[in-house]
Order: C-alpha cells, then structure tokens, then sequence
C-alpha cells in the first residue's frame, strides 16, 4: 500500500521518534474513479448523427405519384406545421407535431383503401427557411415509425 512515512521530533530530553503512517488507498482508488467517470462521460456526450442518404439529382428518372397518395408537410418557423393533401395546395391544414403520427397514419389507410397498398403513401416535406433542425428530425422519426417507403424532402428557399 501507498503509505507516507513522517518523523516527528519531541522536543523533550530523550528525542523520541514517532511514526505516522498515512494511508494513500482511498486517495487513489478516488482519483482513478474520477478519471473513470471523466472519460465515460466524454464519450457518452459526443453527438449523435443520423444518416440521410438522398439519390442524386436527375432530370431523366421520374417517379409516377399518384394524387391521391401524396402527403405534403411544410415545416415552418416557430414549431408550426403545415400539411395538405394530394395536389390542393390552396387549403392548407394546421397541425402540431403530436398530432402528425396519427395524420399519416390516416392518410395512410385512406392510400390503403384507394390502391390496396399503404405502401404507396408518398410524403413529400418541404422544410421553410425558418424551421429547426429539431422539427425536421422529428418528422424523419415519424418517416420511420410509420415505415414509409417513399418520401421527398424539397430544397427550403
């Protein structure tokens, strides 16, 4: 064990010598676990990234969308959010992120109803200059919560 040795020296007659023995264990037993817990919680505190892995740019590859599948969300500043249906641009649809599983969902069934297949539900998200990262990523997790297999995401201008 880590121990310190001390001599102490009396100032009586005879000089007797005393021994003091410090143990050093629990000192280093303590700075080894805050080195621990130093580095786990640097590595715990990086930042995550998510992978968005879009198709290059092509004027020659289109893909037919039906009009009744599709599913526009604007994400616009302040937290708001913006949907409407199929091509009617004209009267857009007020909505909070809560409630936008269960707006996709809907259009889901009804895409279901309409061509026998969920899966053909298109959601195409136009994020606006004003919007967060944080909004965009929570409607990437709605993406893959609700599993759909053809979404765009439009440029913001």
């Amino acid at each position: 064990m880590a121990e310190v040795e001390e001599r102490l020296s009396v100032k009586s007659g005879n000089h007797n010598k005393k021994k003091i023995q410090i143990d050093l264990t629990p000192m280093v037993d303590l700075g080894f676990l805050l080195i621990t817990f130093f580095i786990f919680t640097s590595v715990i505190s990086q930042l995550a990234t998510a992978r968005l892995m879009l198709p290059k740019d092509s004027d020659s590859i289109t893909t037919p969308i039906g009009a009744g599948a599709t599913l526009t969300v604007t994400l616009a500043r302040n937290n708001s959010l913006t949907y409407f249906e199929g091509m009617d641009s004209l009267s857009p649809h007020y909505t909070t992120y809560n409630s936008l599983r269960r707006i996709i969902q809907n259009k889901q069934n009804a895409v279901a109803a309409l061509l026998g297949n969920r899966d053909k539900t298109v959601l195409i998200i136009r994020p606006a200059p004003g919007c967060t990262y944080g909004n965009f990523m929570s409607v990437m997790d709605e993406v893959y919560i609700n599993d759909i297999q053809h979404y765009y995401i439009l440029n913001a201008k």
